[in-house]
Parts: C-alpha cells; sequence; structure tokens
C-alpha cells in the first residue's frame, strides 16, 4: 500500500497541519495583543532576537578555486585511457545492453507511473548518458593525441563565477517592515488580532466537525 494514498495518513497529516495552523493563530494573537497593549515590550523582544548572519564566512569555501586539470595533463595517457573506456561502456550499455521494454516495465511497476511517462524520461536519460559518452571520448581522444588543443578550449571554457558577487543582495539588511509595524502599532495590532481570531475559530469549528 502507497502510504502517500493512505487515507488515514492523509487524514492525520491534514489535522496536523490544521493544528499547526491554530498554534501560529494563538502566537498572531498574542504578538497583536502586545502592539496594542506593551508595543515597547515587543520591539525590545525584536531588538534581541533580531540578529544578522552573515553569508561571507559561509561562502568562502565555494570562493576557492580547485584546479584538476594539471593532474589529468600530468597523467593524460591513463587519464585518458580511462576516459574512453568508461565512454565505451556507456554506449555499449545504453545501445546495446540496455532492454528498453523490460526496464520500462520495471520502472513503471515500481514506481506506479504510467509505461508511457517512464518511457520518456528513459529515453532522456539515454540521451544524455549517450551525449556525455561522447563528450568523454572526444576528451580522451585529446588528452591521448593532442593535449594542447584541449588546453586552448579549457583556458576558453573556464571562466571563474564569483558567488560573493551573487550573494551580495543577501548582505543588505531590510528592517523597511519592523519600521512600518511599529509606526503603526494599533492598527497593526487590531489586524493581526481579529484576523488571527477569525482564523482560529475557522479552524476550531472545522476540526470539531472533521471528528
Amino acid at each position: 500500500m502507497n502510504i502517500a494514498t493512505n487515507p488515514l495518513i492523509q487524514s492525520w497529516l491534514l489535522q496536523s497541519f490544521v493544528i499547526f495552523l491554530i498554534v501560529g493563530s494563538l502566537a498572531g494573537m498574542g504578538v497583536g495583543t502586545l502592539l496594542l497593549l506593551r508595543p515597547q515590550s515587543l520591539q525590545r523582544l525584536s531588538e534581541k532576537l533580531n540578529r544578522w548572519i552573515s553569508t561571507r564566512h559561509l561562502d568562502q569555501s565555494l570562493e576557492r578555486n580547485i584546479d584538476l586539470a594539471p593532474w589529468f595533463y600530468r597523467y593524460r595517457r591513463a587519464s585518458g585511457m580511462f576516459a574512453l573506456l568508461g565512454s565505451f561502456y556507456i554506449l555499449y550499455y545504453f545501445t546495446m545492453g540496455l532492454d528498453r521494454a523490460d526496464a520500462i516495465a520495471g520502472l513503471a511497476g515500481h514506481y506506479k507511473q504510467s509505461p508511457l511517462l517512464i518511457g520518456w524520461l528513459l529515453d532522456a536519460l539515454v540521451l544524455c548518458a549517450l551525449l556525455g559518452s561522447l563528450l568523454a571520448a572526444f576528451v580522451g581522444l585529446f588528452l591521448l593525441l593532442r593535449p594542447s588543443m584541449l588546453r586552448d578550449f579549457e583556458q576558453v571554457a573556464n571562466q571563474w563565477v564569483s558567488m560573493r558577487r551573487a550573494l551580495k543582495p543577501m548582505e543588505v539588511s531590510r528592517e523597511s517592515l519592523d519600521k512600518q509595524v511599529f509606526q503603526r502599532g494599533r492598527l497593526a495590532g487590531i489586524l493581526l488580532f481579529f484576523g488571527s481570531l477569525y482564523v482560529l475559530v475557522m479552524l476550531t469549528i472545522w476540526l470539531s466537525h472533521s471528528h
């Protein structure tokens, strides 16, 4: 039996999600009450909980350039032979050694999916594997016969992409939402309290009728 389609499991997951929303509604009512009665306390709590976490030290490991090309050029005959043998094996397996009909029937029965969908996915996988093996075969031949041509192509293709520049927008602190909420604390508290109360009542009614 598939666990995802089990009615008992689905009912348990749905009720757990509803209970989670009820707890969130209670928390929203608490925050709304604090915004109405003690906004200074909530603001001090927000200042204590808001801690800036910089991603600069997280992406330092991504900024290190690991160059494996010298190793392949130093042992170009061995690496070229391994690339050729691996590519020939993949080509043989996906052209001569793979029974497409048996593979589709086995995968469709195992994953409970349509054979047509499995066939499309298998064809895409085979195409990617064949293209990758052909590329590996060309690389192996270049390593064995003309490594200088491969080095020229590598110098053009290898372009360094800085993760620090890509993650730079994450390093900007945005406090406009907190300022807007505390500047309109009474209005935000009323909306949050009654909105959470409405959600709480509706979910409680639904949960009581579902039993």
